[in-house]
């Protein structure tokens, strides 16, 4: 019985520290999608872009993802573009339908001094927004339970051995 305790003590021990790096690294992604959307909103420049192409990524266990090819003249007249710009799939849905866009441009914030940066969709803004506050927040969720969890399976084993001790 005691090992039977013993694998399933060992294995919680590695699950919940996976569970503490997996939150830590949910929660950065989501930090870091949510704080570029919120800078590029307030610091960015408006303008009308042409949608050249969308992706559609489908996942081995049925998720989908959505990303968008769009090119705009900025405010110098100088032609820019940007490939990979993720859209929730609210947005993608209400843009694509079947195999072909419905719509031929959206409204993007771009930074004028970052050429690398990826614009956002102004119409979509919320939706990322949204989905990167629940990454954030799962995150922290995940990190706090491994945490905590960790803690209590990796002193368990150094009690039960203190206590053995004792007895003899």
């Amino acid at each position: 019985m005691d090992r039977i305790f013993a694998w399933i003590v060992d294995r919680l021990r590695w699950l919940f520290l996976a569970a503490t790096v997996g939150g830590v690294v949910l929660a950065y992604i989501g930090w870091a999608d949510s704080s570029h959307i919120r800078d590029v909103g307030v610091n960015g420049v408006e303008a009308n872009a042409v949608i050249e192409g969308a992706t559609r990524t489908t996942r081995r266990r049925g998720g989908e993802s959505y990303s968008l090819r769009l090119s705009w003249r900025d405010a110098g007249g100088n032609a820019r573009s940007a490939e990979g710009v993720s859209v929730s799939n609210t947005f993608a849905r209400r843009i694509i339908s079947g195999n072909s866009i419905t719509a031929d441009t959206v409204r993007i914030k771009y930074l004028a001094a970052d050429a690398d940066s990826k614009p956002i969709v102004l119409d979509d803004a919320a939706n990322q927004e949204g989905a990167d506050e629940f990454m954030l927040t799962a995150g922290i969720g995940l990190f706090g339970g491994g945490a905590v969890g960790s803690l209590i399976m990796f002193l368990l084993p150094r009690r039960r051995r203190g206590e053995a001790a004792e007895a003899r």
